[in-house]
């Protein structure tokens, strides 16, 4: 794994998860989607926080209300 990862929405570097001591548990970043879908595309933890996540609840959000609409 390339240990120099960058986040594709805010381009600074991802820094790796640590545990308690200062050991590095996790250095693979979040799954950007939806806000892309490319291949080898990561985002950071603040990015996946602030963006990535609420762009998750307002897709399900969106598609609960059109399969409700759908159902009338």
């Amino acid at each position: 794994m390339n240990w120099n990862l960058i986040c594709c929405i805010c381009k600074k570097n991802i820094e790796p998860d640590r545990d308690k001591h200062g050991h590095i548990i996790w250095h693979g970043g979040h799954n950007p989607a939806p806000i892309t879908d490319e291949e080898e595309q990561y985002a950071c933890t603040k990015c996946n926080d602030e963006i990535v996540v609420p762009a998750r609840i307002d897709e399900l959000k969106l598609n609960t209300l059109i399969r409700r609409k759908t159902n009338e």
